[in-house]
């Protein structure tokens, strides 16, 4: 005879509780795992863009004249760059650990919805109009810093093209290519493994690495605050499309200003075409940012659905996967502050 034993409502509440407790605790254990293997994989991606430019710069000290002609002439440098830096270091390892994690994204590696012609343009103009904000705020940063702690803020140079073929190359290499090689790493690949984690945390994130992977304190600056527009530009059309075209002609504004004092052989021409082009920037920026804002594309929306806390994301992502990647480029960066 079957013995049936009586349950007291509350005991039945409690297991209820306890057992959707632990549901939801294998879930953020499930998520935080995920989190944390993407964050390796991107961590690896930076060693090797680190590993990949060591190995570049060594094999150029040990080839014969090789690092005289990169130091002399602009047009081996340039191509060096690309080659090296752009195509080897930033595109390559992060397109492999995109299509390792392929099954991992939510949607396409490469965002690449239509945009019409009226809203890329809004979203350029409002993207060059952060950049020259940007670049007025961090200017201030490197005064404040000489002026009050005594420190300059270093950053790398390039030589200046010196012919008409140097011109072209100066422009192919640093408004076009590193415009769709640095965007396919950062918005494309990184962002889009990221992005199932809340897209705000994604853009922050892919910032930062964005940021740090530029080597100096001048620049890490500049890119993470432009890192943060173009990551909202993508994830707001869910294409790449606008955040490479501001890149590109962010970028093509120092190369043109190059191009502009070869050809005339005058800074202060050189000067008044940028300040020219800075103008009509900030004012269709400011146009811009009032468009879109009527539109409400400013508007915060929760896209996040996990279990996660903010804080939980963000030690997932930065532990095991980015501390090591991370310590080495803040001591790079670092050590591109000196003492005047």
């Amino acid at each position: 005879m079957q013995e049936y034993y009586y349950v007291p409502p509350t005991a039945q509440r409690n297991d209820e509780i306890a057992r959707r407790n632990f549901e939801r605790q294998r879930r953020i254990e499930n998520e935080k795992h995920e989190l944390r293997t993407v964050s390796c994989y991107l961590g690896a991606a930076i060693i090797a863009y680190l590993v990949i430019q060591t190995v570049a710069s060594y094999v150029l000290m040990k080839i014969p004249n090789a690092y005289t002609l990169y130091s002399e002439n602009s047009v081996f440098q340039t191509a060096f760059n690309i080659i090296a830096v752009s195509i080897l270091s930033v595109a390559l390892p992060f397109g492999v650990v995109a299509l390792i994690n392929k099954k991992r994204c939510a949607r396409p590696i490469i965002p690449s919805e239509r945009v019409g012609g009226f809203n890329c343009a809004i979203w350029v103009c409002f993207g060059m109009g952060c950049c020259i904000v940007s670049n007025v705020v961090v200017s201030f940063v490197v005064v404040f810093f000489e002026s009050v702690f005594g420190l300059e803020l270093t950053q790398g140079t390039t030589l200046e093209p010196d012919s008409v073929f140097a011109c072209v190359m100066e422009v192919i290499g640093i408004a076009i290519i590193p415009a769709i090689c640095e965007e396919f790493a950062m918005r494309c690949c990184s962002l889009q493994l990221l992005k199932k984690y809340g897209k705000g945390f994604a853009v922050f994130a892919v910032s930062t690495v964005f940021g740090l992977l530029h080597g100096n304190v001048i620049q890490f600056l500049f890119a993470f605050m432009i890192g943060c527009i173009l990551g909202l530009m993508t994830v707001k059309t869910n294409s790449v499309i606008p955040a490479m075209l501001v890149h590109g002609f962010n970028n093509g504004m120092s190369a043109l200003q190059s191009v502009v004092l070869y050809a005339t052989g005058n800074e202060d021409i050189s000067d008044r075409v940028i300040t020219i082009i800075y103008l009509f920037w900030i004012v269709t920026g400011i146009i811009s940012a009032l468009v879109l804002l009527f539109k409400g594309e400013f508007k915060r929306q929760k896209t996040y659905q996990g279990n996660l806390t903010v804080g939980q994301r963000l030690g997932a992502f930065l532990c095991p996967g980015m501390i090591i990647p991370f310590a080495i480029l803040i001591l790079i960066t670092a050590s591109t502050v000196k003492t005047i």
